[in-house]
Order: structure tokens, then C-alpha cells, then sequence
């Protein structure tokens, strides 16, 4: 999975805000819109190199290597 670059749309987020908090659906758009904002800009900064959702329906963010030094420098 990490050459995952995107794999949670829009659409997904909207759906699964939709569904866990109750919005309607265009509060439920603006929020995804929100998060995927943040996503590519957690991307671009080299945090994480993508995101997904899981087999359970929770949305994954991939760590970048230069990250998963910095959290456990031994490996």
C-alpha cells in the first residue's frame, strides 16, 4: 500500500462524514472538501505520501519515510 497516493475521493469523505456525524449533505461536502485540503497539504509539506480507507471504513494517512525517521530514528 505505500505507493497509495490518494485513494479516499471527495465523494468518500463527504459519504463517510455523512455517515458517522449525521450531516447533511452539503455540510457534509464542506467538511470533506476541508479535510482534503489538509490531506494535500500534509502531502505537500512531505508529512504523509497518501491516504486511504481502511478495511473498517477509518481514513489511513501513509507517513512519508523522512517522517518515520524522525518518530523512530533507529530504523
Amino acid at each position: 500500500m505505500a505507493d497509495v497516493t490518494q485513494s479516499a475521493s471527495l465523494a468518500s469523505i463527504a459519504a463517510y462524514l455523512k455517515l458517522t456525524h449525521g450531516c447533511n449533505e452539503e455540510q457534509a461536502l464542506i467538511e470533506a472538501q476541508e479535510v482534503m485540503q489538509n490531506l494535500v497539504a500534509m502531502r505537500q509539506k512531505g508529512f504523509i505520501t497518501g491516504w486511504y480507507f481502511d478495511a473498517h471504513g477509518h481514513l489511513e494517512l501513509l507517513p512519508s519515510e523522512a517522517i518515520l525517521k524522525r518518530i523512530d530514528p533507529l530504523k
